[in-house]
C-alpha cells in the first residue's frame, strides 16, 4: 500500500470499553480488553489463580489523542495533523511513521479496523 492510501484510511475502534480522563491537563484513555484462555492449561490456571478475565491498556497522551480520533470519520492524514500541532516534533518525529507503527499495534491487538476493511 502507498503512503498516499495509508494517509487516507479511517481507522475505526473495534470496542466501547474505555473512558478518557485528564491527567495533569493531558488526556488519559485507558481501554479495557477481554482476557481469554488460549488453551485447556491457561483456562485452568485462570480458574486457578483466579486471574482477571479484563485486561486495561492504558495509553500515554499521544496515544490517547490517537485513540480518540479512532472514530472512522478522521483521515489517519488528519491524526498526523493533528499529533503535529499538539506534541513536540521529538517526540513523535517522523509523525506518519510513529502514527503509523501506533495504529499497526492497536490493529494487531484488534482494538482497531479500517472503515474500510
Amino acid at each position: 500500500m502507498s503512503e498516499t492510501e495509508l494517509r487516507v484510511r479511517y481507522p475505526i475502534r473495534t470496542t466501547e470499553d474505555w473512558e478518557c480522563e485528564r491527567v495533569d491537563g493531558d488526556p488519559s484513555v485507558t481501554i479495557q480488553r477481554p482476557r481469554q484462555p488460549r488453551n485447556r492449561v491457561d483456562e485452568f490456571l485462570f480458574d486457578l489463580l483466579d486471574t482477571p478475565t479484563e485486561r486495561e491498556l492504558e495509553l500515554d497522551a499521544v496515544g490517547s489523542i490517537v485513540w480518540r480520533h479512532c472514530d472512522g470519520e478522521t483521515t489517519t492524514a488528519a491524526i498526523a495533523d493533528e499529533l503535529a500541532t499538539t506534541v513536540p516534533n521529538e517526540r513523535i518525529e517522523p509523525v506518519d511513521e510513529t502514527l503509523s507503527y501506533f495504529l499497526a499495534q492497536l490493529s494487531e491487538l484488534d482494538l482497531i479496523r479500517y472503515s474500510s476493511d
